[in-house]
Parts: structure tokens; C-alpha cells; sequence
């Protein structure tokens, strides 16, 4: 059983950030000490937490797209490319439920490697290419730019919707977490996510926040059932911010004022640093479902 001694404590749903309904005080008195709760009610303040942080992420995506899809079809590309990795990190931070909706997820997110014979290209990405086009590329008309523009943003809006309906358990927290590093290992780390922008950085920002969000709110739980592997995966995911730090660049329209230098900037050696990290964290990751739930 645990105890909260007497003190001064702030609970948090998100690491670093502060806020309305993020961070709130609280002081525990001489007397007025008291157990923590049950397993299974901090496991319900984690998947209630989580469901919050999802929801804002999810309607500050909505947002970014709508300004971004407005500068795009205007033809303000140099604002345009400024802002896609901005509006793509609420995405990236909630990808794994992003893409539980099998329909949605392609339409918004497909990368052209991935098309099939075929199908339809829309999404990011289509207009990725159109920013910054590769020799050779016939860049889209006004009218074509409006339509795929129109469709990213109506897209948004059904996945901000559906999200709302959505209720989460604490094994998605956990395999979630563990889905982001993957998300890193199979698309970030390679450069192949965003093929031509290699904005990579900040979408490997964005997929680590929201794995250590995922973390943090199954923490209590995990503190009481695997301390080490807390302090492991507190350990690890500090060592690969670490590692993220050194590639922040200044970005006063960010909204937490930086940005990433471009992935091409790389060094291999730099890129294996990154991936070793990756690694190093996913492995202890891959065990928090299953403690948190024994």
C-alpha cells in the first residue's frame, strides 16, 4: 500500500505542459494522509486522463488543418510549409487511434509508396509533394488544390467526431505507447514518413510525447506492480529526449517555440544514435500492458 506523505503535490495529464484541466495542486496535511487508491481505480484515472488528452489533441488538429488547408489553397506556400509539421504533431502525438478508423486513416495519411494500383491519393502527403515538389512534378491546379485541401479538412472533422465517441481501456494506453515506438522504428528513424518535407523530426517528437503521455498516465499503476520498470522506462525515455534536444532549432510560430532541423541534416552515425534509443525504450515498453493489468 501507498502512502502520500504530508506535502505539496501537483497531478499532471501531460508531461511538461501547463494548464486548465493539465495541471492542478494539491496538499496533503498532518492527519490527512491516506492510502492511494486501488489498482483499479488508477486505472481508470489513466484511461479517463488519456481520453482528455486524445479529445484536445484531437481538436487542435482540427484547427491546424483548417488554417493550414486556408493557406494552401490561397497559395501562400511558404506559410503553407511552415506550418504542415506543426499541424501534423496532434496527429502524430495520437496516431494509433487515428488509425483504428480503417476508412479514415488512408484517406489522410497515405504515403505514396503505400498506394495501391489504383487508389485515390489523398491526404498530408499528396499535398507534402505538391509543397515541395520533386523534379519533374506537374504541380496541382487551383482547382485541384482546393479539392484535396477541402477533403484533408472535412477528413479532420469525421476523425474529431468519431474520437468524441470514443472510451478507451488501460491495455490501448500500453500497446498504444508501444505502437508510437514502432511508429518511430518502421517510418521516422528510416526518413520515410515525410519523403520530401523531412520534417521526420518533429513527427518522432510528436509519436515520443505521446507515448510518454500514454506512460505517465499508467505510472501510478505500474509504480505499485514493477517500480523498476517505471524507473527504466523514465530512464529511457529521458535518455531519447536527450538525444531529440540536440536537433531543436528556434520556431517562434511552434507552439512550444521550437522546431527540428531537416532529417536530411543527419549524420548515419546520428540516425543509428536515434534508432538505438528507439530500441532501448521499446523493449522495457513492450512489457507495461502486462504489468499494469497482472
Amino acid at each position: 500500500m501507498v502512502i502520500a506523505d504530508e506535502g505539496s503535490y501537483i497531478t499532471a495529464c501531460k508531461p511538461g505542459m501547463t494548464g486548465d484541466g493539465i495541471r492542478a495542486p494539491f496538499t496533503v496535511t498532518e492527519g490527512e494522509a491516506a492510502a492511494a487508491p486501488e489498482s483499479s481505480e488508477l486505472l481508470t484515472a489513466a484511461t479517463d486522463q488519456y481520453a482528455l488528452y486524445v479529445e484536445e489533441q484531437a481538436e487542435d488538429l482540427q484547427e491546424q488543418t483548417a488554417e493550414f488547408a486556408r493557406l494552401y489553397k490561397a497559395g501562400d506556400d511558404d506559410a503553407a510549409r511552415t506550418l504542415y509539421p506543426i499541424a501534423r504533431t496532434p496527429w502524430e502525438r495520437i496516431e494509433p487511434v487515428a488509425e483504428s478508423f480503417g476508412d479514415l486513416d488512408p484517406r489522410l495519411d497515405l504515403r505514396e509508396a503505400d498506394l495501391a494500383e489504383g487508389q485515390n491519393w489523398t491526404g498530408w502527403h499528396r499535398i507534402e509533394k505538391d509543397l515541395w515538389p520533386p523534379d519533374g512534378y506537374t504541380p496541382m491546379t487551383t482547382d485541384e488544390r482546393a479539392e484535396i485541401a477541402d477533403q484533408l479538412v472535412a477528413d479532420t472533422d469525421e476523425l474529431v467526431e468519431r474520437i468524441e465517441a470514443l472510451t478507451y481501456s488501460p491495455d490501448q494506453l500500453g500497446n498504444g505507447a508501444k505502437e508510437l515506438l514502432d511508429e518511430v522504428a518502421t517510418g521516422k528513424v528510416t526518413g520515410e514518413e515525410e519523403f520530401w518535407s523531412h520534417t521526420d523530426l518533429w513527427d518522432f517528437q510528436a509519436n515520443v510525447d505521446g507515448a510518454r503521455v500514454a506512460f505517465e498516465d499508467l505510472e501510478p499503476v505500474l509504480d505499485e506492480k514493477n517500480p523498476e520498470l517505471a524507473d527504466t522506462l523514465n530512464e529511457r525515455f529521458d535518455a531519447l529526449q536527450t538525444i531529440l534536444d540536440q536537433y531543436k532549432v528556434d520556431a517562434p510560430d511552434a507552439p512550444d517555440g521550437y522546431g527540428f532541423v531537416s532529417y536530411t541534416e543527419l549524420t548515419p552515425d546520428q540516425v543509428k544514435e536515434l534508432s538505438d534509443a528507439v530500441n532501448a525504450l521499446s523493449e522495457p515498453l513492450s512489457e507495461l500492458t502486462a504489468e499494469v493489468l497482472a
